[in-house]
């Protein structure tokens, strides 16, 4: 009898424990997904707008797609409930290289917004700024394969057009380059199968005539849009230089 007494008390412990936000509690609110939105880009422009970005795994990256995307936010984040905090790296995409670095913060609501401003610069010489975007809960949950992105593709990148082409392969093998002689190889595959985000990493060879990706290895992300998956949307960074754009299928 006192044994059955003693697990009596136990189950009810468990079940209080249980109730009150234990392991059977909801999980944490996180920003996870693909938006679209604003940006104030710190050196006082007015808003672009039509951006494009990604949070994914404590990282946010948002460019722009005005006049052939110009530019590149690249952000470190740590979340606390429902806000986050961390460093961002500006990015200009004409010639890729890092403009500046800023403390950037900011809060989110679960599949529907993200808010953030931007300041501290070092150089200095930039204005604060602000990032405004809307989430696409139906893009983010379309899911992801290597099959989707198998294909070729090509876009447009920097005031000064420049054009990247990729070809990706069935096992998520990227052979690439672009107009100002760079050349690049990689890999591409699915971060988690139920959510539109790829894992993208790739390095460039550099060489004679590539000054726009230096010979060095990328890390960031992409995801399709479209009802055929006829978009995919591509941006890596590594601290240094930059490269994003917007592809479609050859």
């Amino acid at each position: 009898m006192k044994l059955l007494n003693t697990i009596s008390v136990i189950t009810l412990a468990a079940m209080a424990s249980y109730g009150c936000g234990g392991s059977g509690g909801g999980s944490a609110p996180t920003p996870n997904g693909v938006y679209t939105g604003s940006i104030t880009d710190g050196l006082g422009a007015p808003t672009n707008g039509n951006e494009k970005g990604i949070f994914y795994d404590s990282r946010l990256m948002v460019f722009s797609t005005s006049a052939n995307i110009q530019q590149l936010f690249d952000a470190e984040i740590t979340i606390d409930s429902n806000n986050f905090a961390g460093t961002v790296s500006n990015y200009d995409n004409t010639n890729t290289t890092k403009r500046f670095t800023a403390d950037i913060s900011g809060s989110f609501i679960e599949s529907t917004s993200v808010t953030a401003s931007f300041n501290n610069f070092s150089p200095d010489f930039f204005n604060p700024g602000t990032i405004n975007l809307t989430a696409d809960a139906s893009l983010y949950s379309r899911g992801s394969s290597a099959a989707t992105v198998t294909d070729g593709w090509q876009g447009i990148y920097g005031g000064a057009a420049e054009t990247t082409s990729l070809n990706i392969d069935a096992m998520g093998n990227i052979n690439g380059n672009d107009t100002e002689s760079c050349n690049f190889t990689g890999t591409i595959a699915p971060a988690n199968p139920s959510v539109n985000v790829y894992n993208v990493t790739i390095t460039s060879t550099g060489g004679a005539g590539c000054t726009s990706l230096p010979a060095a290895t990328y890390t960031g992300f992409a995801w399709t849009e479209g009802a055929n998956d006829t978009t995919l949307n591509f941006t890596v960074a590594n601290g240094t230089n930059s490269r994003s754009v917007v592809l479609t299928r050859n």
